[in-house]
């Protein structure tokens, strides 16, 4: 083992040679795609099928939903105030958490790890339920048929990429009669395709900072300074107006 204070095997820097995961960079930028330096640096290979182009259709599904989740608000309000860009992007990144963008890791640990264990579909419905909580990766509040969903599992199934993870997602929402989302449908892709499931919010965080960098410039470049809310939309229910003692 080295005793230098850093080690990695991920990347090398010398003069005028850049390597990553040993492949020279230069060859990478004239013959990978983005989906295969994604897949290269997680897992340490180069694709040997279509894992790096799946890659950039799930990139491309979660690029943006619109002004309905928190990370995007988040980044809209920070720049309206005048920060820089990094700024006001972090600011929607550190907006995700478990309720958003937290969905694909904690489904893809929940499907890992019962194909690991042999779990059924039944089996975790049925202990979830008893938890009373919600299974991660089923479910939509505004999509029954979510294209990307279909679309996403479509190819995964025409290119060879579905295997049990995927398959158990799909039984999962089968047994709860709720649609596989966006999400599971993800999780279930990456699973088969071997990522740890710590990757799991890399996958929205990696395509959505697309979307919160264009929300912060559409933000300084058509709207006011200083988003406020209206204050006809605050309700204070605290003490009444009161004396000090």
């Amino acid at each position: 083992m080295s005793d230098t204070f850093w080690r990695t095997s991920l990347s090398s820097v010398a003069e005028n040679k850049i390597l990553i995961r040993g492949y020279r960079v230069q060859d990478l930028m004239e013959r990978s795609s983005f989906g295969d330096i994604v897949y290269l640096t997680f897992k340490g290979e180069l694709p040997k099928g279509r894992e790096g182009q799946i890659l950039e259709m799930i990139f491309i599904s979660s690029t943006d939903h619109s002004l309905l989740a928190p990370s995007i608000d988040a980044t809209r309000f920070a720049a309206s105030g005048g920060t820089p860009l990094q700024a006001a992007v972090a600011a929607g990144v550190i907006a995700l958490g478990e309720h958003h963008g937290g969905a694909i890791e904690q489904c893809s640990k929940l499907l890992q790890e019962s194909v690991a264990s042999g779990a059924t579909a039944a089996d975790i419905v049925k202990a979830f339920k008893e938890r009373k909580q919600r299974i991660p990766g089923m479910g939509h509040p505004i999509h029954t048929h979510d294209p990307r969903t279909l679309k996403l599992v479509a190819k995964a199934r025409d290119w060879n990429l579905a295997g049990p993870h995927l398959a158990l997602g799909e039984a999962i929402a089968s047994h709860l009669k709720q649609p596989l989302n966006i999400d599971g449908a993800i999780s279930g892709i990456v699973s088969d395709m071997g990522m740890p499931w710590q990757y799991g919010k890399a996958f929205f965080i990696i395509p959505r900072v697309v979307g919160l960098a264009a929300h912060a410039v559409e933000e300084v470049t058509r709207e006011r300074p200083f988003r406020a809310v209206n204050m006809k939309d605050v309700t204070y229910d605290g003490p009444a107006e009161r004396d000090l003692p």
